[in-house]
């Protein structure tokens, strides 16, 4: 695979884990879930499932392919970066990382004895993957890999953001 393909879908995988993030809290007002029925709960925790997924490759997964430091060239500048845009440091950051990884392992991708789930706060899942994104496209795309891409993550996430809102409104 080349460096753009592999680029490309590392802004793929972002823009996944956005679109999920914004669905699934489309479908929560007032802390309550919009729609009770068991197709929207389902729906909605699948929503959950899949950004915790496309997260954890873009940021727990150290051997995985999308990981961000087999992407990115400068990365003590972008990790450093990134976490000044957080506002929290490395160790929250790995204990972040922690979290989503115990979701992913414990509850999608084995369902193992834990009888609670703890939902990470999805705040650093969706403002860390914004900045990877646009962190591709402003530092490593060199050969205009994203030509049909979204060319900001804020806008994406505030275009899809707001489609769910009217899915759920309607």
């Amino acid at each position: 695979m080349t460096r753009n393909q592999i680029l490309r879908r590392v802004g793929i995988l972002c823009c996944h884990c956005l679109r999920n993030i914004s669905y699934y809290r489309a479908g929560w007002q007032g802390g309550k879930l919009i729609f009770k029925d068991q197709f929207c709960v389902t729906a909605n925790g699948n929503f959950l499932d899949i950004c915790i997924m496309e997260w954890c490759k873009l940021f727990g997964d150290t051997r995985g392919k999308h990981y961000w430091k087999k992407v990115i060239t400068d990365k003590e500048y972008f990790y450093n970066s990134l976490l000044n845009q957080l506002k929290i440091s490395n160790t929250d950051f790995d204990s972040y990382i922690e979290e989503m990884r115990t979701y992913r392992d414990k509850f999608i991708a084995h369902l193992d004895s834990e009888n609670t789930a703890h939902i990470p706060k999805l705040e650093i899942a969706k403002t860390s993957v914004m900045y990877l994104y646009d962190y591709l496209l402003t530092h490593e795309d060199r050969e205009n890999c994203f030509p049909d891409a979204p060319k900001k993550a804020s806008e994406f996430y505030r275009r899809v953001s707001s489609e769910g809102k009217q899915i759920y409104n309607k």
